[in-house]
């Protein structure tokens, strides 16, 4: 009898133990679950707060850092499979008057109302940031030249025919591109240099036009 019941008490004992062993075995897998959510919800944040980093809080558009970071992929991957890459710069003309005449807030309202403009037209693989300021640029993936100019002259008819109002006044305002395409040996700076240029050409010519660079 002693030996049964002691038997049944070392196997309460196993049960009791094994019982203990799965309890903290299943303790320690809610709490690795945990570490995990936690960790992944750190990355989503840091992500978050990359993404905000590379984006300019007044018209939701990429900054200068996200353009950055996008030329650099974009060269990157025409320099490895070659076809067409075209680059922009846009500047909104005479901007300094609105600010002087309106004020900032509308001058602010002017370059939400722009780059939603601008953001409609372009296609999903089309990457448009603002630049500083008034200016903006643009990257045209997979885009020959001609259909470049088309897509510019569409965006800055686009502009043009923006119905702004201030002070109960019509008021139009329009915008100057300087345009490039990408060739052999080309460095995005020696690009973006070559659309600043034509920018600057568009201004000197009277503005309110797109010049090749």
């Amino acid at each position: 009898d002693g030996l049964v019941s002691t038997g049944i008490e070392d196997q309460r004992q196993g049960g009791g133990r094994a019982e203990e062993v799965a309890r903290r075995l299943q303790a320690l897998a809610q709490k690795v679950s945990e570490m995990e959510d936690e960790a992944q919800g750190f990355r989503e944040h840091i992500e978050e707060q990359r993404q905000k980093a590379l984006t300019d809080p007044l018209t939701g558009l990429a900054n200068r850092a996200g353009w950055s970071e996008r030329l650099e992929l974009e060269v990157a991957r025409w320099k490895r499979y070659g076809g067409d890459l075209l680059l922009a710069v846009l500047d909104i003309d005479h901007f300094k008057r609105i600010n002087d005449g309106y004020g900032h807030l509308a001058g602010d309202k002017v370059l939400k109302i722009i780059a939603g403009e601008l953001s409609k037209r372009l296609r999903k693989t089309d990457f448009l940031a603002r630049f500083g300021g008034e200016e903006f640029v643009l990257l045209l993936p997979g885009t020959p030249l001609e259909g470049g100019q088309q897509l510019l002259e569409t965006l800055r008819a686009g502009v043009e025919s923006c119905p702004f109002h201030f002070r109960g006044e019509p008021v139009t305002i329009t915008l100057s591109s300087g345009l490039t395409a990408f060739a052999s040996g080309d460095s995005g700076e020696a690009a973006f240099a070559r659309a600043d240029q034509a920018l600057y050409k568009a201004k000197r010519e009277g503005r309110n036009r797109i010049e090749l660079g």
